[in-house]
């Protein structure tokens, strides 16, 4: 019976090791590193997280740092995700990494796996703009509150693909504050076509009738009483123009495109991200 028993509990041991653990079984979802929080608000963050992740089936985590050791902050963050094999459903899988770098004053949000194609750049803004108000504050308690409550509500909503194209890249956001509305009639483009046509056309006319009148006085006049009048013209032999690129500043936004979510790219240790960011 002894001997029963035995083999039953490696077959048992054998069975659940067999069966594969995608959720991760670390716990922490808070990473201070910065000492941003007290310990009473990085517990209640980490709980609300783990509260959350279930239902979205994708793990929530806050990261902060004083020293990037020389990274960019997005480097930072996509590499402290791939260091830690972050996903709720594999490694290197469904997670996202709300980063507040105090080195660089910077904000970034690094997105993998479902986070990475329900993020597209409007919703990235978005979320960036429900916390920027209390980040600039130095009330970083109520930014991470707000960057887990605003994660919740675009993980639950699959975005729509535009019904003009397929491309990923232009979904149409789901959140109300960036909906658009239709532009009036005297905004639109070709109001303002018809205007500039009519405007011309006027210009036009009018330089046409100018250059029909006659002359009521010429060299002839001149001459009867003795005056000498030169004639002189110029004779335009060409131009020459220079122009240069003016380079744009982007305050948010990912690398690149294509692919899913806003800000599509690959990290150094070869796995995709998504993401956005800005100073602060």
């Amino acid at each position: 019976m002894r001997r029963v028993m035995s083999v039953l509990a490696v077959f048992c041991l054998l069975f659940f090791a067999a069966v594969p653990s995608y959720a991760n079984e670390d716990k922490t979802r808070v990473f201070d590193y910065a000492d941003l929080l007290t310990e009473e608000e990085e517990q209640a963050l980490n709980a609300l997280c783990l509260e959350k992740e279930d239902a979205l089936e994708t793990e929530l985590y806050i990261l902060t740092t004083n020293d990037t050791g020389g990274k960019e902050t997005v480097d930072y963050t996509d590499d402290f995700g791939d260091d830690h094999a972050f996903g709720y459903d594999k490694e290197y899988g469904n997670y996202m990494i709300l980063c507040i770098d105090m080195q660089n004053r910077m904000v970034w949000l690094s997105t993998s796996g479902k986070a990475e194609m329900y993020f597209t750049e409007a919703r990235i803004d978005a979320l960036l703009d429900d916390l920027y108000a209390d980040l600039t504050a130095g009330n970083y308690y109520a930014t991470c509150y707000s960057y887990i409550q605003s994660g919740e509500n675009y993980l639950r909503e699959e975005p729509v693909v535009n019904e003009i194209t397929t491309d990923p890249n232009r979904y149409k956001d789901t959140i109300y504050k960036y909906d658009e509305e239709p532009l009036p009639y005297y905004m639109t483009w070709y109001f303002r076509l018809a205007v500039s046509a009519a405007v011309g056309a006027v210009v036009v006319a009018i330089m046409s009738y100018r250059a029909k009148t006659h002359m009521t006085v010429n060299g002839a006049t001149y001459s009867r009483n003795g005056a000498q009048v030169y004639q002189h013209s110029d004779s335009f032999i060409r131009r020459t123009t220079t122009s240069r690129r003016i380079e744009t500043n982007h305050s948010s936004g990912g690398r690149g495109g294509g692919g899913g979510g806003g800000g599509h790219h690959t990290s150094s240790g070869g796995h995709s991200h998504g993401g956005g960011g800005r100073s602060f």
